[in-house]
């Protein structure tokens, strides 16, 4: 059977933050993309005779640090780390939308989040120009996508239309289905909570000593500098300036001016 996943990455990390505020378990914690893959083999086999063909993850070019906060992609420098999984950027990352996304999901309902605007633009022309090349060619049995973007509605009823069956699927319950959607699948799964744990890894060590230090620095950094509107101290003795020491505090004065 030709079965494809086609994982919103948007989407995807979206319902890794759900989780993470959901389950405090699960924060300081990354989804690996392998073993979500692998378990929704074992699960949905019903559904896909136990093969597919590709799993392709789709973000918005430039947004490779969501990546690597979020997911834990596949080491392709490594024999056997790669089974049929592709990250595909493209489109575009809007300015500034990471920030504007976050303050929707942590402060606007879930059910409100569709009438916000999107963090990017052009993922979803992607990967329906994808899934219809491949279903228009007998090439797709079914397409398992993961999204919760009421504007595939209309890439649902032609994969329909050209025999394909559409799964939906969320990584959690702690992210509400988009009922428009749901109406045009013929599939719906969420992982269960317990499987999660399998598929969430720690930040290796390094990193979190690598942000640590940082950390650390920065605070350092700030503690030494000083206050603002605090004069610099001056080292000289307490006697009478000079000439030239009046012409040095005035250059550190505009020096202090322009910063």
């Amino acid at each position: 059977m030709n079965n494809y996943f086609f994982i919103d990455g948007s989407a995807l990390t979206a319902q890794v933050r759900q989780l993470w505020r959901a389950q405090p378990s699960f924060r300081k914690k990354r989804l690996c993309v392998r073993t979500f893959i692998k378990h929704l083999m074992l699960t949905l086999g019903e559904l896909h005779g136990a093969t597919y063909k590709r799993a392709i993850f789709y973000f918005p070019t430039g947004d490779e640090a969501a990546i690597e906060e979020f997911v834990v992609a596949p080491d392709y420098k490594s024999p056997g780390s790669v089974r049929d999984l592709s990250f595909k950027f493209c489109g575009t990352k809007l300015k500034k939308s990471a920030e504007f996304s976050k303050l929707v999901e942590e402060v606007v309902p879930s059910k409100f989040h569709d009438r916000f605007q999107k963090s990017e633009k052009g993922i979803d022309i992607e990967m329906c120009c994808d899934a219809l090349r491949l279903a228009s060619t007998g090439r797709m049995d079914r397409m398992f996508l993961l999204s919760n973007d009421a504007d595939f509605v209309p890439l649902c009823r032609t994969l329909k239309e050209f025999g394909a069956n559409i799964s939906i699927i969320h990584l959690s319950e702690f992210s509400s289905p988009n009922l428009d959607l749901l109406r045009e699948a013929d599939s719906f799964d969420i992982v269960a909570t317990n499987a999660l744990e399998t598929m969430f890894q720690e930040i290796p060590v390094e990193q979190s000593a690598e942000a640590a230090a940082a950390d650390e620095g920065a605070a350092a950094e700030t503690a030494s500098a000083p206050a603002e509107g605090d004069e610099p101290q001056s080292e000289k003795p307490d006697t009478e300036p000079s000439d030239l020491d009046a012409k040095h505090d005035g250059a550190a004065d505009g020096g202090k001016g322009e910063a």
